[in-house]
């Protein structure tokens, strides 16, 4: 019996199966591969926005809180040097506080940077407890202070008055609040010089 014809068909169809695998099944798995690729990303994607999802819930939950402390910050810190306001609250400390007198002296404005320094010197005078009871109403101020120097003296009256002179910074946000300055950091344009005659002319 001749078996040459039958492994001839055999080998045909084994090749005709390699070219099957070749040709359908190779490029299958190879998209099979891809998609199962682009599903890892996608997961890691969205583990990421997931992440952010839950970044912004929390933030939004304090958001409320988050308005509360900046709207106290700006009490503390505001955006303009503000001294008719400024030296409102020191009057109304003193009145507070009956003291005898108080003087109240604002000096220019400095740049520190991000924000902008107000000194001010008071001249306080009157009574032990009175004198006490406005420092802690000025140590208590909405506005944020800083006590830099400070002398203490009998009054012009004699003891027990006594006369208190310090300074005091005070803070602004606005980083050019000198004398002339547009609060926000914005300058004034240069006023236009008008031309000299020449001599003679």
């Amino acid at each position: 019996m001749n078996r040459k014809p039958a492994l001839i068909a055999a080998l045909v169809g084994v090749g005709v199966v390699l070219v099957m695998v070749v040709a359908l099944i190779l490029p299958k798995a190879g998209q099979v591969r891809a998609k199962q690729k682009d599903v890892q990303q996608a997961q890691q994607q969205q583990t990421v926005l997931q992440a952010q999802l839950d970044q912004l819930k929390a933030a939004a939950k304090d958001a409320p809180k988050d308005r509360k402390t900046l709207a106290q910050l700006k009490t503390q810190i505001p955006p303009t040097a503000d001294l008719p306001g400024l030296i409102r609250s020191l009057n109304a400390v003193a009145d507070k506080a009956d003291v005898d007198f108080v003087s109240i002296s604002p000096g220019q404005p400095t740049s520190a940077g991000s924000y902008s320094v107000v000194p001010v010197q008071l001249n306080v005078v009157g009574g032990f407890f009175a004198v006490d009871q406005y420092m802690y109403l000025l140590e208590t101020l909405p506005r944020v202070s800083k006590v830099t120097t400070m002398s203490i003296s009998g009054g012009p009256d004699g003891l027990p008055q006594l006369t208190i002179t310090l300074t005091a910074n005070f803070y602004t946000t606005d980083t050019s609040a000198g004398p002339g300055s547009i609060p926000g950091g914005e300058q004034p344009a240069a006023a236009p010089v008008a031309p000299q005659p020449s001599p003679g002319g």
